[in-house]
């Protein structure tokens, strides 16, 4: 009894929870029905105020659809406005701002009948829901049908609701949906879709589920950007929207105005923060990841560690820390490596050979055994991979699939080969710095930008690296690289993460391990680089990097409580299965 209880609790506050989710508005048809507006100008003024994240903007379009001033009473949409008043810190606490309102008036009567019904106090929630219903008030009919469907009446319950919808009620459209969708796998998107002309929240209920946000059965990112924009239109775009667009714009213009941007910027929380706030906030986060490395340090028995984390969009550079083991004590060192084009840099190499349109992602290349010339793949005692597509062989950071690619593309070209992946790293140092903006470039679609302290302008160093659809591919392979190959130990089960790595001996005879990667997958928030250097075996990319990437994402996710942006890590890809066979190239 408890248990079913308790899941028809969590249908019952169904509202509250959508609000919270989807950081959105709720106007209805009276914005547009100027017959019951004195005041309409006033209102749109205070919307395009919400729409600049002005919390007290919020709050007051909360006390007009309380009072009715301007517009037409709505629970529904008072609810929401003082949700998002709580969110950009227009009040403390929603709580506070409900229980303020006039005793026996019906918004307090309606929420707390809600609350009464959620903690089984029968009697009393049926006494305020007699009393609405006396009042005339139709939101009283959705609380008595709730009343009923937790009482068990369920056809009792959906008649009241529907017949409350039927005259007006936001609110009975709204618990309608959320009961007809509480178990479907397939929200109905078209049912949705013809209501939010006359109910334009459920425009962000469709954003998030073809964004994804709700699972990826129906995801369309181009329909996702629709309807966040017709959102946001009404003020209902909230944080998580907000980012969500800027993110898709750097991937697909949406052709949006300086002014726009700035505002979804702010909209989003990356923008119109105190520079000493900032500062603070990634001290905090750089302190953090200094501790983690030190920590994973001592565990992996390394003599040096640095790593980095970036924003993606801006190259703004949030945390670095580097790290020396001198006898036991931790003190900081500068990573003065400048030899990283000497070995094989599979990202930069895999675009290369796929610009000469010798090669595609699908080709398949045999690995054999795992042996090829003077090169082996790290499993080549077990039989190597077999077969893989080229796009694979970067997942699986196979080296011998490589060197057998670029015998048959490049051949005795190596110079050319060489100025091509030059022209990606846009004449950066030939150093982890210079690695990382390749990376960073990488998950911003393949626009490079400069890698920079806090404050500074953003600076593009090449709008465009390699092809959209080449850079599409590398990044495929580097998702995959985590969620089915050589890198899972960087991965999250919260959220995709992409990334490709190596290790090599330095001159000083020092194995040097580097794993640079981003997250989330598809829509790329923070690039990072994970750099360890040891004088001795074990020394594994993905044991060892791996784990300190997938820690500083929670670091991150923490410090910048980015959790409500992120989606599960997918299952798109299914499990590689190589066939050992012989040695060779198959075009």
């Amino acid at each position: 009894m408890k248990k079913k209880f308790f899941a028809l609790a969590t249908v019952l506050m169904t509202v509250v929870l959508l609000l919270s989710c989807t950081d959105s508005l709720f106007i209805n048809e009276a914005l547009s029905n100027t017959s019951e507006m004195s005041s309409s100008d006033e209102v749109n003024a205070l919307i395009e105020k919400a729409r600049w994240g002005d919390g007290k903007a919020f709050l007051q379009l909360a006390d007009c659809y309380r009072d009715g001033k301007g517009v037409k009473k709505d629970f529904t949409v008072m609810l929401t406005m003082a949700a998002q008043a709580e969110e950009f810190c227009g009040i403390t606490c929603m709580e506070d701002y409900m229980t303020s309102l006039p005793e026996r008036s019906d918004f307090r009567l309606i929420y707390e009948s809600v609350e009464k019904c959620t903690k089984g106090e029968w009697d009393e929630a049926n006494s305020m829901i007699d009393q609405l219903m006396s009042n005339g008030n139709i939101d009283g009919h959705v609380v008595k049908g709730i009343f009923e469907v937790l009482r068990g009446d369920t056809l009792e319950g959906f008649r009241l609701m529907k017949q409350a919808a039927q005259a007006g009620s936001s609110f009975g459209e709204l618990m309608l949906f959320a009961l007809d969708n509480r178990k479907a796998n397939h929200p109905d998107t078209e049912k949705l879709s013809e209501k939010s002309e006359k109910i334009p929240f459920f425009n962000s209920i469709l954003a998030e589920i073809y964004a994804g946000f709700k699972g990826d059965s129906l995801k369309n990112e181009s329909l996702a950007a629709y309807y966040f924009m017709k959102a946001d239109e009404k003020a209902y775009l909230g944080r998580r929207g907000a980012s969500w667009l800027l993110r898709y714009n750097q991937k697909c213009n949406l052709h949006l105005s300086e002014q726009d941007i700035q505002r979804l910027r702010i909209l989003a929380g990356i923008d119109g923060m105190e520079e000493d706030q900032l500062i603070c906030k990634d001290e905090e986060l750089e302190a953090s990841v200094s501790q983690l490395l030190q920590e994973k340090m001592k565990e992996y028995q390394c003599s040096k560690g640095t790593v980095y984390v970036v924003e993606t969009a801006t190259g703004a550079i949030k945390a670095q820390a580097s790290l020396a083991n001198n006898r036991s004590q931790f003190v900081p060192y500068e990573d003065t490596f400048n030899d990283e084009q000497r070995v094989l840099m599979k990202g930069p190499a895999y675009l290369a050979m796929l610009s000469t349109g010798k090669i595609s992602p699908d080709q398949i290349i045999d690995t054999g055994s795992g042996i090829y010339k003077d090169v082996r793949d790290s499993n080549w005692q077990r039989g190597g991979y077999g077969q893989l597509t080229f796009e694979k062989a970067l997942g699986f950071n196979s080296l011998v699939a490589f060197a057998i690619a670029k015998d048959f593309i490049i051949g005795n070209d190596v110079a050319r080969f060489e100025k091509q992946i030059s022209g990606y790293l846009s004449d950066m140092p030939n150093d982890a710095m210079g690695l990382l903006t390749f990376y960073n470039a990488v998950a911003n679609g393949g626009c490079m930008v400069k890698l920079k302290t806090e404050g500074d302008d953003v600076s593009v160093l090449n709008e465009q690296i390699e092809e959209k659809e080449h850079i599409i591919s590398l990044q495929k392979a580097l998702h995959r690289a985590v969620s089915k190959g050589l890198f899972r130990k960087a991965g999250r089960n919260y959220t995709t993460v992409a990334a490709c790595g190596r290790s090599f001996k330095t001159e000083e005879d020092h194995y040097r391990m580097e794993l640079c990667g981003y997250f989330p997958a598809d829509h790329p928030l923070y690039t990072m680089m994970v750099i360890l250097e040891k004088d001795d075996y074990p020394a594994s990319v993905n044991g060892m990097c791996g784990p300190i990437m997938a820690n500083t994402i929670d670091l991150l996710v923490t410090s910048y409580d980015l959790k409500p942006l992120l989606v599960c890590q997918d299952d798109e890809f299914e499990e590689e299965v190589v066939d050992s066979a012989v040695v060779g190239l198959a075009f």
